[in-house]
């Protein structure tokens, strides 16, 4: 608020064009602390339309003609004020242009480009004016310009434009495709965009497509094989009396394209015994039987795998170790040989042609299938047959076991962590136990793909020790 009123300044704006304004209000209650509430907008107040004065000139062109490491070439071009508003009789000559430049797309950075000074006497003579600024590096750097304008001879400028930039382009390249995008700070707007591409065979640039947002994908280009391009853009400052449309061209640039994208992840499965059912297993080696998706058939666009890795960890959490590579892209199969039990985690991974790999497919955890089962008798008589008390035969995947054995009083009277078990019939002493009925508990702890795991259903019962000749 100044003297009384509301106001706005408003910096963001161009000599020469029209600006038009509303105002609206926002209305509210403040509570005891200090907090707005019932918060109301009101309608928009007229439109106020303004035009600033052309009294200062306006950079049009800012557009490479020679793109070099060293010997590059900008083109630069103004416009002059306008007589009426720049008020000659106030503002008489003589009159001087000063060009400066600073590199990247500004804004700042700027200093005085020698050679670029001039003056005229007369209004009349300052006229628009072009400028070639040479012995730039127009490859890898855009530049951005403004120009101060003198009046009456003196050491300080009336004012300065606006500062303008080069459009500059990038390539950033990927499968059979270059991606083309450029920026630009200027001070008319842009609104359209034409892509140039070089003709191998005419030696010419050809016209491609065009676009109104700084991005251009050029699609279907064979990869290893280089590409040049440019871009011209098309804008305006919608001002009578200055150039329109403004032309400006961005720096050549070249690309390749190369095969960035991986395969897609196959999907994988597994199977083994466990999984049809199987209650006796073969003596080790256990087998996992891998399958996955191949992805030349599976994914749309993808026609170059030429590698399957097969990924393994021991258990769910571990680190995953590369168990093998497959040379052969038909080969989507894969059997794991494991001593110890069928618990892993697998993965598989592709890799193209080029040595794109794909991410791991979801991984896939295969379990143990755990067998332990106690007899209910024995006969530690010494005849070679059932001497010793051990689970029935096929048991699997157990890595300990917790078995206590007690007499009808309670007492203990043997117990190991061996699944084997192997009990002889001899007490904790070392005595035959006599005759009869022990009972028994055994906590049984498995192998499982999550680790060491305790059975959730304890084993207990009774044991016949028999001694007698049977």
């Amino acid at each position: 608020m100044q003297n009384g009123r509301y106001y706005f300044k408003d910096t963001q704006v161009q000599r020469g064009r029209t600006y038009c304004y509303r105002i609206l209000a926002k209305f509210a209650r403040i509570s005891g602390g200090g907090y707005p509430y019932n918060i109301v907008e009101s309608l928009p107040s007229e439109e106020v339309c303004v035009q600033l004065p052309r009294d200062l000139p306006l950079i049009t062109n800012v557009s490479v003609l020679e793109t070099d490491l060293a010997t590059g070439q900008m083109k630069i071009q103004w416009s002059k004020p306008v007589a009426a508003d720049l008020d000659t009789f106030i503002n008489a000559g003589p009159y001087r242009y000063q060009l400066l430049r600073g590199t990247g797309l500004g804004p700042g950075g700027l200093t005085e480009v020698p050679g670029a000074s001039f003056t005229a006497a007369n209004f009349w003579q300052a006229n628009d004016t072009m400028f070639v600024d040479q012995n730039l590096n127009t490859q890898n750097n855009p530049y951005h310009y403004q120009v101060a304008f003198y009046v009456n001879g003196q050491n300080t400028p009336l004012g300065t434009t606006n500062e303008a930039s080069s459009v500059f382009l990038r390539i950033q390249s990927t499968d059979q495709t270059n991606i083309l995008t450029w920026q630009e700070l200027t001070p008319w707007d842009n609104y359209r965009y034409d892509i140039f591409r070089l003709n191998d065979v005419s030696g010419q640039f050809d016209s491609i497509g065009t676009t109104t947002v700084p991005l251009y994908a050029d699609a279907g280009l064979v990869n290893g094989q280089g590409y040049c391009y440019y871009v011209r853009s098309i804008g305006t400052y919608s001002i009578g009396g200055v150039i329109d449309p403004i032309i400006n061209l961005s720096q050549e640039k070249c690309g390749i394209p190369l095969d960035t994208v991986p395969p897609c992840p196959p999907v994988l499965s597994i199977t083994n015994l466990c999984n049809d059912g199987e209650i006796n297993l073969p003596d080790p080696p256990y087998e996992n039987y891998l399958m996955w998706t191949n992805p030349n058939a599976a994914c749309s666009g993808t026609d170059d795998a030429v590698l399957y890795r097969i990924w393994f960890s021991e258990a769910e959490g571990a680190p995953f170790t590369m168990l093998a590579e497959q040379g052969d892209a038909t080969n989507n199969t894969y059997v794991h040989s494991l001593e110890e039990g069928l618990a892993g985690c697998y993965a598989v991974s592709v890799l193209d042609s080029v040595g794109n790999e794909s991410a791991k497919s979801a991984l896939v955890c295969v379990d143990n299938c755990p067998l332990y089962e106690l007899p209910n008798a024995f006969s530690p008589n010494g005849d070679d047959r059932n001497d010793r008390f051990t689970p029935f035969p096929g048991w699997r995947f157990v890595e300990r076991i917790d078995l206590q054995v007690f007499n009808r009083w309670g007492n203990l009277v043997f117990q190991t962590q061996d699944p084997e078990i192997n009990w002889d019939g001899a007490n904790e002493e070392g005595k035959t136990v006599a005759e009869g009925t022990y009972f028994y508990v055994c906590k049984v702890y498995e192998k499982r793909v999550s680790g060491i795991v305790l059975r959730p259903d304890v084993l207990s019962g009774y044991i016949e020790v028999v001694t007698g000749g049977r």
